[in-house]
Parts: structure tokens; sequence; C-alpha cells
């Protein structure tokens, strides 16, 4: 028989759960009641006994000590809780089907269940179904419920399979219900993209039939017995009152409510009008331009406004677009690599106050909530792009010595300079621990080739010619017509006979009847801060395109793409160091899906999770059919937690309900992700630094194999390196404003390595109010993203009262990047 356990201690967890402890033997479990109100006292959770303190808790939010007490039971002599014939260890343990605190009789899954244990139960039920009744119910994610006998000793509660059954009384009727008053019917619906201040990543809403408003005695009843059959829940389950009764609830009900667990939100507070989405917060000028014909090619000092995403894009000042992106598109990419603002705005040119500032020059700042656009003047965008650009000529690193094509199997991640970060790591990712096939197998085209290319045909001296002429330095339209000049030159140009052999030799290497997959891998891109998402131009060699040479040379020609010249030009990138490998393999066709994934969760930034978006078919991520919805999910890097994953949005390209990706590759992802995340963590020098992540491109093949195709660094990890070696000053610490600062006081400031390279040696010096005090030059080393302090040994005489103009500068001989180089505050 059931005996009342001593609560030792009480306290409630962050998600404002209650924990109970007590003192519990193993052979026993234990059922904690809440008391509700004054006639209703109902089972809440059970839990199997351990030997010594326990804690137990419940789904929703922690009531008072009061209210709770905790029975504990033999195993071997269960009770019956519900009375409904069946003991409550075998309905605990037959969770879906069956529940210890619930009347109703089971079901098959396939019409419904009478618990959801966890998140992939509720998945099982869910669905995405449009209907006329309901209209708050469009595009949401949600599984119907229905209690008989609500108000009686023995409530029967089923969650719906929605995906058998549209409407309720189709349901009462697949099981042979009888219905004598239905007492509660209605939805729950899975809100993925909320983010609860207590962490909590994804809540629930119910809601009656309608959206209907009930007093509060029928509304806790409710929420109490569908709580205690849906035991995973962390107190993220709230009620949701439609718009049409909205008014009654306020006026009749909404009293009751107040001091309860039951948080009530609004149809109107819920679906306001979403007319903004912020995709990457920062500010920038530039001239504010309509880009109403894709195929214009934007400067680099516009700010655009896009009715449709572009399938590429080259830097920009800033972006608007008044079609909602997806976080991973090469849009978005672009926006956070180059830190420009870019946001989803509703019909901006309806507002006469963003309308009439096109065709001049704008100031346009990006921010979690808002966004703010105004008049700016030409000297004012100006100096913002001197600002932005690098002081001195950037090299990048352009190795020749390497002079053969390689297979990917002699290629290592330090073969970078040689062949190209996309290629080398691949290349690399063929020694990770990841099954056979995951990596495609192929080959390595050397930057030698095509320096060797680009001499034969002297090209390197017709591209000198063109960038000195005046006209293509002050006319963006000669510059584009000249540079697709160019491309095309440099696709019809010969190949001497040595090169010709070896892509020959290459080619055959491959399985008779495969196409080959020529895809660009140059020394500026797929780097730490520099993605080059969009830039250059990838090819597939099909059987019937004769010689390989023509898609190696469309390739090249891609080096000269607008947008890459664009690109290199405003970072002061050499355009005779740049230079362009090969990644070569086995091309795929007819795959089932494809996507991208993080190593990390950059977009809602919650902790230990990888971040996937997934499309079926060949439908891209990285340039999305603006009617194209990707699968959006968040991946626990640990299995057992929450079923392993967490769906956020799912695809409107499968059946309501799906996932794109079964089980079984969600798991391998975790896998492959997390060998991936730490591997390139260890070869790029950042092990266990904040915000690392690697960004990874996947399909799922028409013989159903999980392929990784590409890693590169998560560009915004490194958005703020400007330069492989940087030092910047970025705080004087000491001392601070203060009315009693004295004679003799010391100052301090904050040194911080913003480049790629460890820096040691280096100099700074002390002004105060425009005069020089102090210098210091100290062997100290400072590691990437790391920073130190340093404290000059000239006491300074602050006790008069007053403004002080202090400045800190830092200097070495390799810095490449003076912006940063000097702080100064007024003290």
């Amino acid at each position: 028989s059931a005996q009342d356990v001593t609560i030792d201690n009480y306290s409630v967890n962050s998600f404002g759960q209650v924990q109970l402890s007590i003192q519990a033997q193993e052979g026993k479990y234990y059922v904690l009641h809440a008391q509700h109100s004054s006639t209703f006292n109902w089972a809440t959770s059970m839990a199997i006994g351990v030997s010594g303190t326990m804690v137990i808790s419940e789904p929703a939010e922690a009531y008072p000590l009061e209210k709770y007490s905790i029975t504990e039971h033999d195993i071997s002599n269960p009770e019956d809780y519900d009375g409904d014939g069946i003991d409550d260890i075998t309905e605990f343990n037959n969770m879906p089907t069956d529940s210890p605190f619930n009347f109703a009789d089971p079901i098959d899954i396939s019409d419904g269940s009478t618990s959801i244990p966890d998140e992939e139960t509720f998945m099982t039920l869910a669905t995405v179904n449009n209907v006329g009744w309901a209209p708050f119910l469009d595009d949401q994610l949600y599984v119907k419920f229905g209690i008989l006998d609500r108000d009686t000793p023995e409530p029967k509660v089923y969650f719906i399979n929605s995906n058998t059954y549209t409407i309720h009384a189709s349901f009462w009727n697949g099981i042979d219900a009888t219905v004598d008053g239905d007492d509660s019917s209605g939805e729950i619906v899975f809100n993925p993209s909320v983010i609860l201040p207590s962490g909590v990543v994804g809540t629930y809403s119910f809601n009656f039939s309608f959206g209907d408003a009930k007093n509060f005695e029928a509304t806790q009843k409710t929420y109490e017995l569908l709580v205690a059959s849906m035991p995973f829940l962390q107190n993220n389950i709230n009620h949701f009152i439609g718009q049409n009764d909205e008014d009654s609830h306020l006026d009749n009900y909404a009293a009751d409510f107040e001091g309860s667990r039951i948080e009530v939100v609004l149809e109107s507070d819920v679906f306001a009008e979403i007319n903004y989405i912020p995709f990457h917060e920062a500010e920038g000028y530039g001239f504010f331009k309509h880009m109403q014909d894709l195929n214009d090619t934007p400067g680099s000092r516009d700010i655009v406004l896009y009715d449709a995403l572009p399938n590429s894009l080259p830097r920009v000042g800033g972006i608007i677009t008044s079609v909602i992106q997806t976080p991973l598109s090469h849009v978005n990419l672009r926006a956070i690599q180059d830190n420009v603002p870019n946001a989803y705005i509703a019909n901006p040119l309806d507002n006469d106050e963003i309308a009439n500032l096109l065709g001049g020059y704008i100031y346009y700042k990006v921010e979690n909530e808002q966004f703010e656009i105004r008049e700016a003047t030409l000297s004012e965008v100006n100096e913002w792009y001197e600002d932005l650009r690098p002081t001195e000529p950037q090299i990048p690193v352009r190795d020749l010595s390497i002079t053969e094509i390689l297979p990917l199997d002699e290629i290592n991640f330090e073969m970078s300079s040689s062949f190209g970060a996309k290629c080398s790591n691949v290349a690399t990712m063929r020694t990770f621990d990841l099954p056979s096939g995951t990596i495609p197998d192929g080959f390595g085209i050397p930057f030698y080739y095509y320096d060797e290319f680009m001499q034969f045909n002297n090209f390197y001296e017709e591209v000198q010619v063109m960038i000195d002429n005046s006209a293509f330095q002050n006319d963006i339209n000669f510059r584009i017509q000249r540079l697709k000049d160019l491309r095309r030159d440099i696709k019809s140009a010969p190949m001497p006979q040595w090169m010709l052999d070896d892509l020959q030799s290459m080619h055959d290497d491959f399985p008779e009847g495969t196409a080959v997959r020529c895809r660009s891998s140059t020394n500026n891109e797929d780097l730490p801060g520099f993605s080059g998402a969009g830039l250059y131009t990838s090819k597939t060699q099909y059987l019937d395109e004769g010689h390989i040479s023509k898609s190696i040379k469309q390739v090249y020609a891609s080096m000269w793409n607008f947008r890459a010249y664009e690109e290199r030009d405003f970072y002061r990138v050499d355009h005779f160091m740049a230079a362009m490998g090969l990644l070569c393999h086995t091309n795929f066709q007819n795959e089932q899906s494809n996507g991208v994934g993080i190593s990390i969760d950059p977009i809602y930034e919650t902790e230990d999770t990888f971040y996937l978006n997934t499309q079926v078919g060949e439908s891209l991520i990285t340039n999305p059919d603006p009617n194209s919805v990707p699968e959006e999910i968040l991946l626990y890097e640990d299995p057992l937690q929450g079923g392993g994953y967490l769906v956020l949005r799912l695809s409107n390209l499968v059946n309501p309900g799906e996932l794109v990706m079964d089980q079984v590759y969600l798991d391998q992802l975790r896998d492959f992700l997390t060998v991936i995340h730490d591997e390139f963590s260890i070869l790029y020098g950042v092990e266990g630094a904040e915000g690392f992540g690697v960004d990874i491109e996947y399909k799922v093949t028409a013989q159903d194999l999980l392929i990784i195709k590409q890693a590169r660094p998560w560009v915004s990890f490194w958005a703020n390196v400007n330069a492989d070696n940087d030092l910047g000053v970025t705080a004087i610490v000491a001392p601070q404003s203060s009315s009693s600062l004295g004679n003799s006081e010391l100052v301090t400031a904050t040194i911080a390595n913003q480049g790629l390279n460890d820096i040691s040696a280096f100099e700074l010096e002390l002004m105060v109010d425009g005069e020089f005090v102090e210098s210091i030059t100290t062997p100290q080393t400072i590691q990437p993203f790391d920073e130190a302090d340093f404290q000059f040994s000239t006491p300074q005489d602050f006790s008069i009262t007053g403004d002080y103009s202090v400045t800190v500068s830092v200097s070495h001989p390799a810095d490449e990047y003076e912006n940063n180089d000097t702080l100064n505050i007024v003290l």
C-alpha cells in the first residue's frame, strides 16, 4: 500500500521546476501529487526509486512546498493510480501507448497516444495543415488533443495522430469512442524559435478548438491533465487564446489566472504582423540602390534592396530584402563575412521614409528589434569605407613548388598554400576517423598549373593593361564588360601540351563513365575570416564534353568574375598573387537531400548543439528558391538529450510532419560534426576557443550514403580578423573616471591579438593631453584571439578636476592593419 514520504528539501531549478529531495529505496517507485485547487488533486510525475537521496520534479512551474505530497509504492506490487486495470509500472514502461495517470484505453500510434513522453513522440503525432476554421494554426506544427470526462474522477486524455485525423470527430469515430460531451479539445502547437530566459529552446502552446476562451477551472483542469502526460516538458507550455475570444477572456476570466502557473498568450500579441527580421546586426553607409534586375551587379559601396534573392553577391555596403532569407543563404553569409547590415523588411518601398532615399547616399543600421535608415553625406560614406579597407596591400600565400596533380590522399592540411583551402580541407578530412566513402576521393590540381597557363598565354600582361585603364578603374559598366571579355579569352585559350596530357591522365584515373566535378579552390577563399562563398565558379565535366581542359579553363576564368575581382580589390589583395587550384572528384547526381551544417549553433546560440539546414534533393540551401523552405534542426551533441534533436522548422517540400533526413543520417551527422570540429580546431590552433565552428556541406546520395563535400571555418568566428598579423588596443582599463583620482595614477591598457599569428616584441606608447609620456617594449608573446594588460610605469597627476585625453598606441613591424592600433579616451 502507498506510504507518505517526508520531503527533506525544496528548491526550484533554473527552468522554474520544483526539486523535492527525499530518502528513497530501490524496489520502490514514487508518485508526486499536487493540490491544484481545493477540489482538484492529481498526480504530476512518477519516478523509480534509487537507494539514498533522490530528487523528484514535475513538468510544469513549481508550486509552493505545501501544495505537494509524495507517496511510496512497491514495484513488486504496484498500484493502479488511474484505475484502468493496468498497473502503474506497466503503464510507465509502456508510454506513449499507456500512461499511469490517464484513464484512457491504449490506442495504436497510427491513431494517437495516451501520453507524449518525449519530443520524438510529439513529432510523430504532429502535422502542419492549414485549416480554414483556425487561421492561427496555418503553417504551425501541432498535435490535436481530446479529453473525455474531464471533470469526473476518470478523465481520458488522448493525443491525436494529426497526420491521420484532420478533425476531432473523425478521431472519435476512428477509435469507436462514445462521446457524451467533448469536455476539452484543441491543439498543442510547437514554437521552435522561441528561446525562454531560462535557456530552454522551443515552447508549446495549447489552445481550445477555434482558440476559444474558457473559465479558469476548465482551463486549469485541461492544462494539468495534459502536462501530467507530457513528462518531457521543461516548464515551457502556455495557453493560447485566439483573437476572436480575447475580449471574452480579458473581460470575464483574466483576473482568475493572475498568480496561477498558467501563462496566457493572446493571438494579437503572438501573431502581430512580422515586418522585420534582422539577419546580421551591423551598420554601414552607401548608395541606396533597388536591384530590380538580378543580372545587374552592384558595387562595393551600394546598399542594395532585393525583391528576390540573387544567386551570388559581390561585396556591398548593406542588404535589404523584401523576401525572407535563410540564415545560411549566400546573401547572409556574405553579410556575416563582410560585417554589413542585412535584414528582411516587409514592403519597404511602401514606407515613404525609405522610398524617398532611393538613389542617394544613406546610413543603414540593423539591430535586434529595429532598423535605422537615414540620409548620409558623401564625406561620411568616403570616411567609412577608407576606415574599413586594409591600410596595406594583402599578399595571399602562393606556393608554386608543387608541380604535379596529386591524389587527395597525398595532400595534407599544410598544402593549402599550393592547392587552396577547399581542396586541402577535403583531403585532410580523408584522414579523420570517418567511415570510408564519407569524404569524396579524387585529385587536387595545384596553383602551379594556373600560373603556368596564365604565363603561357601572356594573361598577366593583359590583366595589367586592363587594371591600368582609367575607364576600367572609374566606370563600373566598363569594368564588368572588360572582365567578361577576359573570361571569354581564358576559356578559349590554348594549354601547353604537357598540361593537357597531365589533365587527361587524371581524368582517365576516374572510373569509366564518371562525370567529374571540378571545384574552385583558390588561395583567397574558405579561409579564416574570408569564406569566399559565391565568388568563384565550379563546373561539372560531363561524359560528352571532350577533354577535361574545357571545365578546368571555365574554373580558371572564374578567378576574374566581377564579384571576385571587386572583393579582392576592396581588400587590396594582390590580383597577380591570387591563384586558382582545383578539387576534382566524382559528381553526385540525383541526391536524396543536401544541406549545410555548422559544428556550433551560431543562429540561436544554444549550447552543445549543431545547427543543420537540409532540403530535399538538389534544392539548394545556399541559394534557395524563393518558395523553398528548408528543414531547420538543432542536433544535440548528446544523443540522449531530447530524443537527439530539436526540429525548429519543417521543409515545405516533404509531407507534413516528415523529416527530410532519416534518423540514421542525423545520428551520423552528429558523429561526423564532432570529429570534424575537434580535428579542425587542433589544425587551426583554436582548441577550446569560444565561437569557433566548422561549416560543412553534405549530401545523402542516391545510393543512401551520407557525403561531406566541403568544410571551412565558420565565418563569424573570424569576422574581426583584418590581417594575419594584427595587434590592437581594445581598452584603457585604469584609471577609471572619478572625482578622487590622485597625483600618482598608473595607466593600464589591454592589447589584443586580432590576427592569426603569434606576435611578440611589440612597442606601446602613452600620451596624455597630446604630450608623449612613455614607451614600453615588451618581449611578451600574445597568441591569436588572446589579450593581455600592460601597465605604464610613469605616474600621472589626475588630481585636478577636469578632462584628460589619454592615448595608447601599439606598434610592431609586421602589423598589417593600422586602424585599431590607437585608442583614445577622455578621462
